[in-house]
């Protein structure tokens, strides 16, 4: 693998969107392999978690599903983004891919300029988090964040590790601390996309988040729900 080019990895197993998706990325500047099995394709990230930049996964594989491929990942390696690229369409498939580690869901059909610059974003939110992102830790809510090592470390000592875009959500809400954000404020400051129906995105990585910083996630007392518009960040010296 050449390090002067962003690897793409596209777990894939229909050979024709595979390969589409190989030319057009290639074409774009990407060094892509494809990968259309399962188990494979966890072996090759145990081996190369470090190189490559960004994984299109697809959900349905032989030998191993797409949520077991993500869960393995996430073991590995928090900070490659993954985008699902899946026929599964059900909100309850989106919401549970990401609770399993995925950056971002796009639905086939699919838009082949969308996912271009979609997956350019998620290469682009990696980068940031080698160089301008590397900050101090600060406190967020019950827990210290520590952005340069991407942890949020709860006051009772359960560390977990987060994907860098969680942790640019978590820094837009200590940046705008008391301010009233929009679901769809969320969605183009972290996602960078402006997509109503995908709204339901921010609730479910809200939802880790009140996991990680609140004494009970059912009732926050930082992350707090603004009806029917979105949240507020509210920090701990401030209650």
């Amino acid at each position: 693998m050449s390090n002067s080019k962003d690897f793409l990895l596209i777990v894939e197993d229909e050979e024709s969107i595979g390969e589409g998706l190989k030319f057009n990325f290639e074409a774009e500047g990407f060094e892509v392999i494809i990968i259309s099995d399962g188990l494979e394709a966890v072996e090759f990230i145990k081996t190369n978690f470090e190189k490559i930049s960004t994984i299109v996964l697809d959900i349905m594989l032989p030998q191993l599903d797409g949520y077991e491929i993500l869960k393995k990942t996430r073991i590995l390696a928090e900070r490659i983004p993954i985008l699902v690229l899946s026929a599964k369409s059900l909100e309850n498939d989106r919401i549970k891919a990401f609770e399993l580690g995925a950056d971002d869901y796009v639905t086939k059909p699919f838009n082949l300029s969308e996912i271009i610059l979609r997956v350019k974003r998620l290469v682009q939110r990696k980068k940031w988090y080698k160089t301008d992102g590397i900050q101090t830790p600060k406190t967020f809510g019950l827990s210290i964040f520590d952005p340069e090592r991407l942890t949020i470390t709860r006051n009772d000592g359960v560390l977990h590790r987060i994907s860098p875009t969680e942790g640019l959500l978590v820094q837009v809400f200590l940046e705008n601390e008391n301010k009233i954000l929009t679901r769809n404020d969320l969605l183009q400051k972290v996602w960078q996309y402006d997509a109503i129906i995908e709204t339901r995105t921010v609730d479910v990585f809200v939802g880790k988040l009140r996991k990680y910083i609140e004494k009970n996630a059912a009732k926050p007392e930082f992350i707090i729900s603004v009806r029917g518009v979105g949240y507020t960040y509210i920090s701990e010296n401030k209650n």
